[in-house]
């Protein structure tokens, strides 16, 4: 998502104000929709946007990732403000939306987020893609990198698993975009959860060798004990999980989790339930759901101290 704006300033001034921009917003969400950059590959182009050298040291760096872990989860809906009603209901009535059409809305996770976002002949509910935070982004040198690991570099920052399942790479700070701005309210009762950040996200993968073999380039080695029935990679303090895509179902991101403060399960999965979601399992201080349209949630509380990606 590309946020043009015509300036007399440098490129190095214009990307420190759009950082300021950004850092003022992170303590809500984390990065939707930052300026989107030209794509680089290949060695012979050695120059990144901020005028940077390529060298081969930094191309050699580029993997595996050095990450603050999972940032946002973007995600495909029929019915941008319904969705919007329902998660802003369940996590956060304080949501951000694009200053200009298309309508597109950002429930956030203090911080992170879930995009939420419509397309046209999409009737139904998916996650598009996950993203990971990295304390520094060089997209010309990662490009570069991806191109001798013979993979495509994608758009816009979102590289193309095995299955086509989009893994997307963020330089911090992260923060909401200049192109978005506070919305108002499409909900007016408290929400049911307090999150604490994303946690984690489950793949359905076709080929479960395949996949692993692509994230461990990222993310380094999975944790013990993965095999034919799935992987975990650890990156800080959130989790890939990588499984076997169900006989006769298709690859998929197939659901995101939530860190939460302690919250009463009991009365909390019938309130989800009046919002029209669905309760998928329950257990002490957790739950996994579905909203109304289909996407597939797992919140677990945590010490209400934790601050995402510490302690």
């Amino acid at each position: 998502m590309s946020n043009k704006r015509m300036s007399n300033k440098g490129p190095g001034e214009t990307m420190q104000n759009d950082r300021k921009i950004n850092s003022r917003r992170t303590i809500l969400a984390a990065g939707a929709g930052m300026t989107a950059l030209p794509l680089v590959s290949g060695l012979a182009q050695a120059q990144t946007a901020a005028t940077e050298t390529v060298t081969t040291r930094d191309i050699a760096q580029q993997l595996p990732l050095k990450t603050y872990g999972l940032e946002h989860i973007g995600t495909v809906v029929p019915d941008v403000t319904q969705a919007a009603k329902f998660y802003s209901r369940v996590f956060n009535p304080a949501i951000y939306k694009e200053q200009k059409p298309p309508l597109r809305y950002y429930v956030t996770l203090d911080p992170g987020y879930i995009a939420l976002g419509a397309r046209d002949g999409e009737d139904k509910a998916f996650i598009d893609h996950d993203c990971a935070l990295l304390p520094v982004y060089n997209r010309a040198a990662m490009n570069a990198r991806l191109e001798q690991e013979g993979l495509p570099a994608g758009r816009y920052g979102v590289i193309p698993d095995p299955d086509g399942l989009g893994l997307q790479l963020l330089g911090a700070p992260g923060g909401l975009a200049s192109s978005t701005e506070p919305a108002e309210p499409v909900v007016n009762e408290p929400p049911l959860l307090r999150p604490r950040g994303l946690s984690h996200v489950v793949r359905y993968c076709s080929n479960i060798t395949a996949s692993a073999a692509f994230y461990r380039k990222f993310f380094g080695p999975e944790d013990k004990g993965g095999g034919p029935e799935g992987y975990t990679f650890h990156a800080a303090k959130t989790r890939w999980v990588l499984q076997p895509v169900p006989a006769g179902e298709a690859p998929r991101i197939d659901r995101f989790g939530v860190h939460v403060a302690p919250f009463d399960v009991t009365a909390t999965a019938k309130a989800i339930e009046g919002l029209g979601g669905s309760i998928i399992a329950s257990g002490e201080g957790y739950l996994h759901f579905k909203g109304p349209e289909g996407l597939a949630v797992e919140v677990k509380a945590v010490d209400p101290a934790r601050i995402w990606g510490l302690g």
